[in-house]
Order: C-alpha cells, then structure tokens, then sequence
C-alpha cells in the first residue's frame, strides 16, 4: 500500500503509474476524449482503495476458518477472548453440572416466575423489556435476576 495519495491541488490529471512507480500514461482533461469528471471519478476510487487499505492494516482483516496452521508453525493466530463470555460461561456450566445432577437440583428449587424470567433473559430479551411485561420496575427485574445468579454462582466456577 502507498503511503501517499495524490494531493488535493495537483488531481487535474490523472497518471498511471507501474508497480515499480514508472509513470506509463498521464491522461489530461480535452485530451482523447478526457474529460474532468473522469479524472475526478478515478481520483475518487483511488481515494476510497487507499482508506480502505489504511483502515484494513490499522483494525486487521481476519478469517480464522480459513488460517492453518501445522505443527510446526509458531505462530499465534489472534482469537477471540472467550474467559468471561456469559453464554459460554453458563453452557460450561451447564456442562459440567449436568455430570453430577446439581443444576438439574438447583433448577427444579426455582419458582416458575424465577424460570420464566430467567428463560425470557436466555432468549436475548432486554430488562427493560421484561420489566414493561410485567409491570415493574427495570431496578426490580435486575434484582431478581441478581437472586437468581447468586444461586447458581456455585455452577459458574
């Protein structure tokens, strides 16, 4: 990628250059039928593939499904941090409870309005949402959300 893009003041023409930076045609507005709104469209897309450049090699551009890497390869392939991603934390959970019946236990001591409220938050459902459900307050629904986690904190270690 250039570190360069043509300057503002000097885009009255437009010139092609080869990929070892030899110029191979200037092209000037009246000239073969070159007009200025040409020269400013390609300008434009010059623009908009140097920013696109500049912002993929700041953020980055991955596909995980397509890297490989072997054995011997010792490089590091930048992965999401999953160590404190609720879902995941509750599936491990779920996982590991389910071996000793537990959570099975922990689930079956829960009221039904404790289960539904908490089935309604799985479901991706909102506090405020479920507290205009019910007609309560959102601070209301948090606490009882905030019970129910204290139960099963023991699950999420």
């Amino acid at each position: 990628m250039p570190n360069y893009r043509t300057k503002k003041n000097h885009r009255t023409t437009y010139v092609y250059k080869s990929a070892h930076g030899e110029i191979v045609a200037t092209l000037r507005p009246g000239v073969d039928g070159v007009t200025e709104a040409l020269i400013a469209k390609l300008h434009a897309e010059d623009d908009a593939v140097h920013n696109a450049e500049k912002r993929d090699s700041y953020h980055g551009v991955f596909h995980y499904e397509a890297e490989t890497i072997s054995e011997d390869d010792n490089r590091s392939i930048d992965l999401p941090d999953n160590s404190s991603n609720p879902e995941k934390l509750l599936i491990d959970a779920l996982n590991a409870a389910e071996r000793t019946g537990a959570f099975k236990a922990e689930w079956d001591a829960l009221s039904d309005k404790q289960r539904d409220l908490l089935m309604k938050k799985l479901l991706g459902r909102s506090n405020v949402d479920i507290a205009a459900e019910e007609c309560c307050t959102e601070a209301a629904i948090r606490n009882r959300l905030a019970k129910i986690q204290k139960r099963f904190k023991k699950f999420m270690k």
